[in-house]
C-alpha cells in the first residue's frame, strides 16, 4: 500500500481515517497538525508533525500523499495551497467510502472526500477537494464547484450550482434548479426555494434571513 498523511487531528480526520481503513488502499504513516502536541494520538494514530515537517517527512517515510482532514472550505483551501507551494510532487486522493452510492458516470476529483450513505446522482459534476457528508444526497445534473461542502444530511435537488467555498450546513435543503454563489453558507435545516447570491449567509424555512459574510468567516466551533 502507498503511504499517506492525514492533515488535521480534528473529529473529520477521524471519518477520514475510517474510510481509508475500509477501503484498505493507503497506509496512514500519521497526522500533520500545528495546534496539537506531536506523539499525541487521535483514533488509533500518532501526531507525526506540523505542516512545516512535510517535506522532510514525506522523504522519510516515502510518502506518496496526503488527505486534508479540515471540514472549513476557506481553511481547507488555503492548507492545500499553502502544502502544495512547499510539496508541488504530494498526491492528494479522492476518499470515498463504501457505502456512498454513485450514479455510474461520476467521477470523483483530487482531494474530495465522499462519506458514509451519500448519494450522488446521475450526470452530476464535483469539484476538488469538496465534501459530500454523511446521509447527504446530490440531485441529478447538479454541480459543487471547488471546495464546497455539504453536511451530514443534505438533501440537493436537481440542477442546483453550488459555488465555490460554499457551505450547506446539516439537514438543510435546496429545491430544484437552485444556484447558489461563492462563498455563501446556508445554515441548518434551512430551505432554500430561491437563488442565493455570492457572500451571502441565509437562515430560515424557507430562507427568510439573509446576512453579508466575508469568505473566511468561520462557521465549524
Amino acid at each position: 500500500m502507498k503511504n499517506i498523511l492525514i492533515i488535521g487531528a480534528s473529529g473529520h480526520s477521524k471519518m477520514i481515517i475510517d474510510i481509508i481503513k475500509k477501503n484498505d488502499k493507503y497506509n496512514i504513516v500519521g497526522l500533520i497538525d500545528s495546534f496539537k502536541t506531536i506523539g499525541q494520538q487521535v483514533y488509533g494514530y500518532e501526531i507525526i508533525g506540523n505542516e512545516k515537517d512535510i517535506p522532510n517527512l514525506t522523504e522519510k517515510h516515502n510518502i506518496i500523499g496526503a488527505v486534508i482532514g479540515i471540514g472549513d472550505n476557506w481553511t481547507r483551501k488555503q492548507l492545500k495551497e499553502s502544502i502544495q507551494i512547499k510539496n508541488p510532487n504530494l498526491f492528494f486522493p479522492a476518499i470515498v467510502h463504501p457505502s456512498a452510492i454513485l450514479a455510474d458516470d461520476i467521477s470523483i476529483p483530487n482531494g474530495t472526500v465522499i462519506m458514509p450513505g451519500a448519494i450522488i446522482n446521475a450526470n452530476s459534476k464535483i469539484g476538488e477537494f469538496c465534501i459530500i457528508n454523511s446521509n447527504s444526497s446530490l440531485g441529478h445534473d447538479s454541480k459543487m464547484d471547488d471546495f464546497s461542502s455539504l453536511a451530514s444530511g443534505v438533501t440537493i435537488g436537481g440542477n442546483v450550482k453550488i459555488g465555490f467555498c460554499t457551505a450547506i450546513s446539516l439537514g438543510a435543503s435546496v429545491i430544484q434548479n437552485i444556484n447558489i454563489g461563492r462563498h455563501t453558507l446556508i445554515g441548518a435545516g434551512a430551505l432554500v426555494i430561491k437563488d442565493i447570491e455570492d457572500y451571502k449567509k441565509a437562515l430560515g424555512v424557507p430562507i427568510n434571513k439573509i446576512k453579508n459574510r466575508s469568505s473566511n468567516e468561520k462557521y465549524l466551533s
